[in-house]
């Protein structure tokens, strides 16, 4: 090597003799270090058989020869990567936001890799889970649409676990975790029954959500007896979106006329109370709790703002992550082997809308 070749070698941080070209493999890692490559391996994979000096050399040898694993290469050895994915949806909502958010933490704190594919063409949600096959992905998490059963059949011949959350969970050999909605349901009839109001009405989306659904038709239940006995009266309310703007409209629907319209209201969701109770008190001049009490659920960020503090049933979406990654590694170490229903538990949170 000339002078001038090996100074700008030098100077670029590399070895003199060194090809430029050349890609660090993990045998040279090996051979600089004076180890096997299964030894240099299981350094870098954080085995604890080896010792803390080994692990040391080896650890500082990759890093001056600026050698990385190759992930891909050991996931086509293996048949597994070190990727989750993560199937969702309507980034547009509040709770999944915090939820995902919370999720993609907990996933990487297990040293796992989020992948995250949306499925918002429910046409395409076989498609898409079928494409995380091709990344040799260790699980996956769904927490938007509902999976063809054919896809089941795939990830369970692959001992890929799949794991489904506040879903209706009716995918072969998936784990379900949902919150509990009929609780949170129970306890929003309970509260609002406190109140001495005595029109009720429940919120919720044209068509419904599994979760939507299940609170509704709880809350129902709970306030059956006091309907029965004439004590109060019951209006089911629709809304045409599952957001903010849903939750508005509806108020204009349903509250316009303040003697007879519901005075005591559970809406399926925080973003659809928030709607509902800007467009009361701004558009209509109700005030809240004494003209209309609102709960909602999901006890996103907003519900707990000044401007809101909104009364509602919390579901921990810290709570819940940890739940779903927990349940993923049982998994994928094979230290649970039947799928299982978990239930997360709910609080009611009251604050200043009933």
């Amino acid at each position: 090597m000339s002078e001038a070749k090996h100074n700008r070698a030098n100077a670029d941080g590399a070895e003199p003799g060194r090809d430029m070209q050349h890609i660090v493999t993990s045998a040279d890692v090996a051979r600089e270090a004076g180890v096997s490559r299964s030894t240099v391996s299981r350094c870098l994979s954080g085995d604890r058989r080896i010792s803390d000096a080994t692990r040391k050399r080896v650890q500082e040898t990759a890093n001056r020869l600026g050698y990385h694993v190759n992930k891909i290469a050991r996931s086509m050895n293996t048949r597994k990567s070190d990727l989750i994915g993560l199937v969702t949806s309507g980034l547009s909502d509040p709770f999944r936001v915090e939820f995902l958010d919370k999720l993609i933490l907990a996933i990487q704190q297990s040293g796992y890799r989020p992948l995250v594919i949306d499925v918002s063409d429910p046409a395409q949600m076989g498609t898409s889970m079928m494409h995380l096959l091709q990344y040799q992905v260790a699980g996956v998490v769904v927490t938007s649409g509902s999976p063809p059963p054919e896809v089941g059949v795939h990830f369970l011949k692959r001992n890929v676990p799949v794991v489904l959350v506040n879903r209706a969970g009716r995918l072969e050999g998936a784990d379900v975790i949902n919150c509990d909605n009929v609780r949170g349901g129970e306890m929003a009839a309970d509260l609002l029954l406190e109140t001495g109001k005595t029109r009720f009405g429940f919120l919720n989306v044209k068509g419904g959500t599994f979760s939507g659904n299940v609170r509704g038709e709880t809350f129902v239940s709970r306030i059956a007896p006091r309907l029965a006995n004439g004590d109060i009266s019951f209006t089911p309310l629709v809304c045409d979106s599952a957001d903010y703007d849903g939750g508005f409209n509806a108020a204009f629907k349903f509250l316009a006329t303040p003697e007879t319209a519901p005075n005591a209201i559970f809406c399926a969701k925080d973003h659809i109370a928030l709607g509902l109770l800007d467009a009361a008190r701004f558009e209509l001049g109700l005030r809240i709790p004494e003209d209309i009490a609102v709960v909602g659920f999901d006890d996103i960020a907003a519900a707990r703002q000044g401007a809101y503090q909104l009364t509602t049933v919390c579901q921990s979406a810290t709570k819940l992550a940890e739940m779903t990654v927990d349940r993923l590694r049982q998994r994928i170490r094979g230290d649970a082997l039947t799928d299982q229903r978990l239930i997360l538990p709910v609080e009611m949170t009251r604050r200043r809308t009933a």
